[in-house]
Order: C-alpha cells, then sequence, then structure tokens
C-alpha cells in the first residue's frame, strides 16, 4: 500500500508539472539565496578576522598621541607623548598582569633600501626582543631578531616579502647583506607573503632598537610599544589601569582622549564578533523571509488541490477511505513539493559557491582579497531544509484538513 501511495504522489506531481514546478521555485529559490547570503557573510567575517591574524589576541597596542587638555602643570597643549625603556621597565614590574612588553620606533622617512642596482623604498622600525612573540608575524625564511643581537647591537635586520621580491626577485636574501639608508645591514630573516592588509609589513624593515637608535636616531624615545598580558588578565581593567597610571606618569589627563590611542586586540575582536553576530541574524531573517513566501505559496497550491480534487475525494470516501489516508495523502504531496525543491534549491547554491571560489581561486590572488571565498555551513542548511520541510507539512495540514472533512454526498454533487 505505501509503493501504490508514493505512485500516485509521483503521478499526482508529474500531472501538474508546470503549476509544481513554479510552486517549488519559490522555496529552492529561498535556499539558494540563504545559502548564498550565509556564505558570503561567513567569508566576509573569516576576511574581517583575518586582520587581526597578526596579532596575539589578549594583546594592547599603545600610541602616543598630544595633550589636548591642560593638566595644571607644565606641558603646554600640543606637547607629544613619548615613551621610554625605564617606563616599559615600570609598566612590566607594577602591572603582574604583563607577560611580554615591547617598543616600537619608527624612521620619520621611508628608507631607500639597496642590493646591487636594485632600489626599494621601505619603512624602516626598530623594535625589541619580544615584538615577534606580541606581533604575529610570520617568517617564509630564517629568523627573527634576538635578545643577543640587541645587547650586541647586531647590524642584522628583518624584511618583508615585497622588498626581498623586488630586491632578488625570487631568490632569498637570507645572508646578504642590504644597504639602508647608508649603512649595511645583514639580512637574517624574511617575512611570509601576507594577505592584503599585511601590506604595511610586507614592505618594513625590522632591526633591533639599539642599532636603530645608534644609526638611525640618537633618541631614546618612541611613541609606540606593545603588551602581551597573560592568560586569564582581563583587557579591559587593564587598559583602564594603564591609562591612568600613564596619565600621572607622564603627566596628561587620564580623560584626555587625544594624548593616548589605545588598540586593545580582544575588544576589538569582541566588538567584531557582536557585529557579525546581528548581521547573520539578518542575514537569516532575509533568507527566511524568502523561504516563507514559498512556503504560503504551497500552501496556497495545496487549498487549490483540494478544491480540484474534491469530486475524487469524495469518490475515495465513498469507497471506504478513511479520513487520515485522505490527510496523509494531501500531506504527502505538500512535504514531496517542498522537499523536492529545498534539495534542488541545495545543489544548486552548492554548485554557485564551489564554481564561485574555482573563480576566484584562478583569477585572483586570494590573499588581496577582503572575500577569499564563500563558505558552505552545511549544518546551517541542512537544518534550514529540514525546517523546511516541516513548514511544508505544516502549510499543507489546513488544506489536508480540510479535504478529510469533506462530506462524500456533497463531493459527489459537485461533479
Amino acid at each position: 500500500m505505501m509503493s501504490d501511495r508514493y505512485s500516485e504522489i509521483i503521478y499526482s506531481l508529474k500531472k501538474h508539472k508546470t503549476r509544481n514546478v513554479l510552486t517549488g521555485f519559490g522555496v529552492a529559490w529561498g535556499i539558494f539565496i540563504l545559502m548564498l547570503l550565509l556564505g558570503t557573510g561567513q567569508g566576509l567575517q573569516d576576511g574581517i578576522f583575518r586582520l587581526f591574524s597578526s596579532f596575539v589576541k589578549n594583546s594592547i597596542w599603545v600610541y602616543g598621541g598630544q595633550i589636548s587638555e591642560d593638566a595644571g602643570n607644565n606641558y603646554q597643549v600640543g606637547t607629544p607623548v613619548v615613551f621610554d625603556e625605564s617606563l616599559l621597565t615600570d609598566i612590566k614590574q607594577r602591572f603582574k598582569e604583563v607577560d611580554l612588553i615591547t617598543p616600537e620606533i619608527h624612521h620619520h622617512q621611508n628608507s631607500i633600501i639597496t642590493f646591487k642596482n636594485k632600489n626599494q623604498i621601505g619603512s624602516l622600525k626598530g623594535v625589541g626582543t619580544e615584538y615577534f612573540d606580541i606581533k604575529l608575524l610570520k617568517l617564509s625564511k630564517g629568523r627573527a631578531i634576538n635578545k643577543k643581537d640587541v645587547e650586541s647591537q647586531r647590524p642584522v635586520c628583518v624584511i618583508g616579502h615585497n622588498i626581498n621580491k623586488v630586491l632578488s626577485k625570487n631568490n632569498s636574501l637570507i645572508g646578504k647583506w642590504i644597504n639602508i639608508s647608508g649603512t649595511l645591514f645583514k639580512v637574517i630573516g624574511v617575512l611570509e607573503k601576507g594577505s592584503v592588509f599585511e601590506q604595511g609589513e610586507q614592505n618594513s624593515i625590522y632591526v633591533s632598537i639599539n642599532s636603530f637608535q645608534t644609526y638611525f636616531n640618537n633618541e631614546n624615545t618612541y611613541s609606540i610599544f606593545g603588551i602581551l598580558l597573560k592568560p586569564n588578565s582581563s583587557s579591559t581593567i587593564f587598559e583602564k589601569e594603564l591609562k591612568s597610571f600613564l596619565g600621572k606618569r607622564l603627566k596628561f589627563d587620564k580623560t584626555d582622549n587625544k594624548a593616548l590611542f589605545i588598540s586593545n586586540v580582544n575588544e576589538q575582536v569582541s566588538s567584531f564578533k557582536k557585529l557579525f553576530s546581528g548581521i547573520k541574524l539578518f542575514l537569516w531573517f532575509v533568507g527566511i523571509s524568502i523561504l516563507l513566501s514559498g512556503i504560503i505559496g504551497i500552501g496556497n497550491i495545496m487549498l487549490v488541490i483540494v478544491k480540484e480534487r474534491t469530486y475524487e475525494i469524495g469518490i475515495r470516501k465513498a469507497l471506504g477511505a478513511r479520513s487520515r489516508s485522505i490527510l496523509f495523502m494531501i500531506l504527502s504531496e505538500s512535504v514531496a513539493i517542498t522537499l523536492l525543491a529545498g534539495l534542488i534549491g541545495l545543489l544548486l547554491g552548492v554548485a554557485v559557491i564551489t564554481l564561485a571560489n574555482y573563480v576566484l581561486k584562478i583569477s585572483y590572488d586570494t590573499n588581496e582579497l577582503l572575500i577569499s571565498s564563500l563558505n558552505i555551513n552545511y549544518s546551517a542548511v541542512i537544518t534550514a531544509v529540514v525546517l523546511l520541510v516541516i513548514s511544508g507539512a505544516l502549510a499543507g495540514l489546513f488544506p489536508a484538513k480540510k479535504a478529510s472533512e469533506i462530506s462524500p454526498v456533497k463531493a459527489l454533487n459537485q461533479k
């Protein structure tokens, strides 16, 4: 009997091909659009979070600005806020949350880097030994600057991928001596090729803080430093305490928003997570709204089917068909249309997303794109299809119940 019922469902679907195709199109299109929305949203999220891939999550970067409010001391408005080695030492001793701390000093102008007969312009930075542990810049070859390099003021450097590429094409400059603004430095490391968001690092040269101050800048102050907090430390609480401490130590009002600029990586990541949670909810709302229009269409079609088959239903009931068999017949058609359309939308979505990813891969350098790929969230889509089938059953429930309650006499008199 079950095989007869399934054969009957297939026959009914074939009998009204155009109507069923148009009805199922709304559902298939809804699943397809939902997959594209979720895939694009996840791809955008992955692209944004690649921005933070070069930073340790529980790290803080402090940038000195200018005093903009009179704090009642001898410092005038507009005085730059700078840091020195003794300040960083005091911060590490005062705050138990601090695990690592490192300065970063920049050359005021871009530096000219020369190797043999080739020149390139880059950003010169002086860094401490713990810099590459706080800012996760991956090396394709060589090593990072270590403690001995700093203590001995060794003329060594780490260069970005783009600088290495321009000066020696695809050959590594590891072990070679390059001229940086008139001073020879030995290349000990080359950065790995990064994304489009890491072009600043790829065009930079890193030397030890001592070498920088010796060869390029006699000042012992700098305007940037980074801190890595110990596990389970609250970056939010620490940020407030650090700003208060720096205000007292450097003689500026802690409420002066232009004196310091603090980049709290953990807070930024959390903010973006909240943002994308809202975006995902909106995308789900749009996708579900489109699906609902398809579900409503199925409900309307089921009402039309019941009206068209009233005479047939009357004959079935006159021959002894039970109400539940009529209910099952109508519900089965509703579920069949919904399930088939949902699977078609799912397969179409997978095909389009796979094709789009392939085109992106062969046509572009994905490191240079904000959205490098569209991700397929199979669990979310399959859940949507299951909910869709349930919704299809619910959409057909009222027409099915109406059909099961038809009186055989009235139904036969409508012929």
